[in-house]
């Protein structure tokens, strides 16, 4: 059953910043974009890399281990060819929400 988790103060978190929101069994990192909060899983599908450490380029963040692009949006990976053996280079991305300055994020 999916419920919404507070994840943090909507202050705490810049416009083009990346944070660290940790669940029992997760760690996600929070990306204000444009007035937006995206959630996605602070893990490259390429090698495990933490994606906190990454850089954002407009709406992609790339991994700092090895420059893949994902799509904060929808966590699909951008570039192409190496993966092209992997079955889904995708980051799961969830879904949040901003009310009373509170961010959450539905897992």
């Amino acid at each position: 059953m999916s419920e919404w988790i507070f994840a943090m103060e909507e202050d705490k978190l810049n416009e083009n910043s990346i944070k660290v929101f940790k669940t029992a069994d997760k760690q996600i990192i929070l990306v204000k974009k444009d007035n937006n909060v995206y959630a996605l899983l602070n893990l490259c599908p390429h090698m495990g890399c933490p994606l906190k450490n990454g850089t954002l380029e407009g709406y992609v963040l790339k991994c700092a281990c090895h420059n893949w692009g994902f799509d904060i949006r929808t966590g699909e990976n951008v570039d192409t060819g190496e993966y092209i053996d992997m079955d889904d280079p995708r980051v799961e991305t969830f879904q949040t929400q901003v009310a009373g300055g509170k961010v959450s994020v539905l897992l």
